[in-house]
């Protein structure tokens, strides 16, 4: 007997796009988590459609978000003109909510989750440089 498996497609073949904010200027989404919780992005409510409650946040308006506080993706919803373009990937085993799980893991250099984790690091590292450098002496 000849055990045959299914290939597991990467999670970013499941990227899907949205459009939000109209021109009522409603997003249609909200959004919870972020680094401050140790988590990506994520859709918390989607009365509108579209988005699906609890898929990953990649982007808003091509402005990459994660490893942004949720303040910080909030910053980058409200500047962006409308209608807003907004890419989610549902979770899956590779790609959960859990940021530190992500980072966490070893992938080969060069593939798109190795690169992915160094565009994570470089906007924690925005994030903490920020802070440190309008903390009051």
């Amino acid at each position: 007997m000849s055990k045959v498996t299914a290939k597991k497609l990467h999670w970013r073949s499941k990227v899907s796009t949205h459009l939000g904010g109209g021109g009522s200027g409603e997003l249609g989404l909200a959004i919870g988590g972020g680094a401050d919780y140790g988590e990506f992005p994520f859709v918390t409510a989607a009365p509108g459609g579209g988005a699906t409650v609890g898929d990953i946040i990649l982007e808003i308006g091509g402005t990459p978000v994660l490893g942004l506080t949720l303040g910080d993706v909030r910053g980058v919803l409200n500047s962006c003109p409308h209608p807003i373009r907004i890419k989610t990937v549902s979770p899956g085993s590779s790609l959960c909510k859990d940021l530190r799980l992500y980072l966490s893991k070893c992938f080969t250099p060069g593939s798109m989750d190795s690169q992915l984790q160094q565009l994570i690091r470089e906007n924690l590292y925005l994030i903490l440089t920020e802070h440190v450098t309008h903390e009051p002496c």
